[in-house]
């Protein structure tokens, strides 16, 4: 709840996802329309199982979380980024070439 960066380890089935997902939902801003939480998963399942979770917690609260991986069409996942998501839940190298599209696209309008 502190705002402090969390690095957690446990069996299957422990909670972990409420334990960081209750507090990242309480502190995200519903009417700001930008990203404001980005969770990394090691696999493609996890990132859509973590996403799943995350949005139930925030349903009430109107928060929105969208798994970003890799195997799925990156043109609807940059259709589905503009719809301003608050949570990005991501695995690393879709994350990357995601960021790489970013700074590429602002390189070539300078």
């Amino acid at each position: 709840m502190e705002g402090r960066d969390l690095i957690g380890q446990a069996q299957t089935g422990t909670g972990k996802t409420a334990a960081y997902g209750i507090p990242l939902v309480e502190r995200i801003m519903e009417q700001a329309e930008q990203i404001q939480g980005i969770v990394l998963a090691p696999t493609r399942e996890l990132a859509v199982q973590v996403a799943e979770e995350l949005n139930k917690i925030g349903q009430f609260k109107r928060v929105h979380a969208l798994p970003i991986y890799g195997g799925q069409g990156i043109d609807w996942q940059i259709r589905a980024l503009k719809k301003r998501p608050h949570i990005i839940v991501a695995t690393p190298g879709r994350l990357m070439d995601h960021m790489r599209r970013r700074l590429s696209a602002l390189m070539k309008s300078k």
